[in-house]
């Protein structure tokens, strides 16, 4: 089987307090917009180009995710209730087992989500090792098999604000 790449993103960063006072709507800020901009531009500019690209259904993720697309062009886009904060880590692996295993696929949550999955996917535990993702990071990992079949490995690990520098 061929190795593909899993990108997984924070969101991009977000107003403190939505207008409604629901985290749920928590949208980005302008300059949040421009980060994530800037750094999709730079994803793009090193050759990342996913087949399918995932977003939790939070305002900020939906968001950083439309900026995601508008510049990186995938396939595919999908909401997951499962890359919601608080994720269940196993049934987001259980979602990735329905998807074409040949594409790339790039995931946009939340933190500490995002760590928590890093962490199964290279451990097999959720609790194998800890991170912390500043919002537009991301983490490019490889592998042929996710857990519990096997291990992803670390290709890697960066902040938005140095993936815009890339695409300057």
């Amino acid at each position: 089987m061929a190795e593909r790449q899993i990108y997984l993103v924070r969101h991009g960063v977000a107003e403190d307090i939505s207008s409604t006072g629901a985290d749920f709507d928590r949208a980005l800020t302008s300059g949040g917009v421009r980060k994530m901009h800037a750094a999709a531009t730079g994803l793009r500019t090193i050759g990342v180009q996913p087949g399918i690209l995932v977003a939790s259904p939070y305002r900020r993720a939906q968001e950083t995710a439309a900026v995601l697309a508008d510049v990186l062009a995938p396939g595919q886009r999908e909401t997951w209730d499962e890359l919601g904060c608080g994720v269940e880590p196993r049934a987001v692996l259980a979602k990735i087992a329905g998807l074409d295993p040949r594409a790339d696929l790039m995931l946009v949550g939340h933190e500490p989500d995002m760590g928590v999955l890093l962490s199964l996917f290279l451990t097999g535990n959720t609790d194998g090792f800890w991170t912390h993702f500043r919002k537009g990071a991301v983490a490019c990992i490889s592998g042929a098999n996710l857990p519990p079949q096997g291990r992803a490995r670390l290709e890697w690990f960066e902040r938005a604000t140095v993936l815009g520098r890339v695409g300057d």
